[in-house]
């Protein structure tokens, strides 16, 4: 009996993409490594969406009670606030001028 290609066993897949949070395209560098077996990223998304693992990482998933936002550091809050308020003044400007 042929050993099945450890990319098609869920455990194995579960481990490096969701527990390593691997990318599809390193996953495909280490089965080319250590197994000498070629395959496409797009076949390794093939087999993760079969196993429903895109749910655990990026495709779909949701982080309940958890902010998916990464804080805005006070510069970039400045930054955004200089923007809205040349916006604003801008809109003002045009207002004035069509009257």
């Amino acid at each position: 009996m042929a050993k099945m290609e450890p990319y098609k066993d869920k455990g194995w897949l579960y481990e490096h993409y969701v527990k390593k949070r691997m990318r599809l395209t390193d996953i495909c560098k280490v089965l080319k490594q250590t197994h000498n077996i070629e395959v496409t990223p797009q076949a390794l998304y093939n087999w993760c969406k079969r196993y429903d693992l895109l749910k655990y990482k990026g495709k779909g998933r949701t982080l309940k009670g958890i902010s998916q936002r990464r804080p805005k550091s006070p510069m970039q809050e400045r930054v955004e606030r200089m923007q809205r308020e040349r916006q604003k003044a801008i809109k003002a400007r045009r207002k004035k001028l069509h009257r």
